[in-house]
């Protein structure tokens, strides 16, 4: 499940995973990254995992359009399992992706924002 957070605005989406990411979690998202597109913004993601466990049946990940357009991804997880995360992320092929263990979250959002 896939959960929006406060810190989204302007061209960030910041997000909290828990468990499996299915294709309707990219839905949520898809409004919100045409909208930055429409500004003529690249997107930028906070991917802030609880709990991974994995993709659904990688469908979260065949669902998404406009992966060209992400500009930076910064996955922050909660132990280094989670790391695991950032070699799920290939679609991204343009994105800087980076992780961050969760006590450094503080500087996974500076460098997003940089």
């Amino acid at each position: 499940m896939l959960q929006l957070l406060e810190f989204t605005s302007d061209n960030i989406i910041a997000t909290k995973a828990d468990n499996q990411l299915k294709a309707g979690d990219y839905e949520k998202l898809h409004p919100i990254v045409h909208n930055i597109l429409t500004n003529g913004k690249k997107v930028r993601w906070y991917l802030e995992v609880a709990r991974f466990d994995q993709w659904s049946d990688d469908k979260f990940l065949q669902c998404i359009s406009h992966a060209e357009d992400f500009e930076k991804i910064c996955c922050v997880g909660a132990n280094e399992d989670d790391k695991r995360i950032v070699s799920l992320l290939k679609p991204f092929k343009n994105a800087q992706i980076r992780f961050y263990p969760i006590k450094n979250k503080g500087e996974a959002k500076i460098w997003l924002k940089e």
